[in-house]
């Protein structure tokens, strides 16, 4: 496991000196972020529920009818709501 552990870190830094390197200033989700949630997940049981959570949130879809009422809408462009009443459809 140190040997897990130590390479994790020396990806870390080699990464991090290739982004600055690079003058990369985000880029998403980095190797070694994933890598040290793995390492963690492998000990702590609530850090595996957690990174499953996340990987089904990512896989949802969040449409503008989902939320409550699923009738109301914002149009931002022209500053209008519609709020529509239950039964009143």
């Amino acid at each position: 496991m140190e040997l897990v552990a130590c390479a994790l870190i020396l990806l870390a830094i080699l990464e991090r000196l290739w982004k600055w390197a690079a003058k990369v200033r985000k880029s998403g989700r980095s190797i070694s972020a994933t890598g040290f949630d793995e390492f963690t997940a492998a000990f702590l049981s609530t850090k595996r529920i957690q990174l499953e959570q996340q990987q089904s949130d990512m896989l949802l879809r969040d449409d503008e009818t989902d939320g409550a009422p699923p009738t109301n809408r914002t149009d931002l462009n022209s500053g209008k709501i519609v709020i529509v009443l239950p039964g009143k459809k």
